[in-house]
């Protein structure tokens, strides 16, 4: 986020997500941007080196 959009993120939270062949951590946290804080969720797939799903803003 911070190279495409230039917005600090910092994890306030992390949820997991069950079952055997998912490998997905949803990561919760206010992001701070040029604008103002905006709260943001992250889908990061930890089993393919951690790389972003998705983002929005919430």
């Amino acid at each position: 986020m911070k190279d495409e959009e230039d917005i600090d993120f910092v994890p306030k939270d992390v949820e997991f997500l069950g079952g055997e062949d998912l490998s997905t951590v949803l990561v919760y946290r206010y992001a701070n941007s040029k604008e103002k804080k905006k709260e943001v969720s992250v889908a990061v797939d930890y089993g393919d080196d951690y790389r972003v799903i998705s983002y929005g803003y919430n």
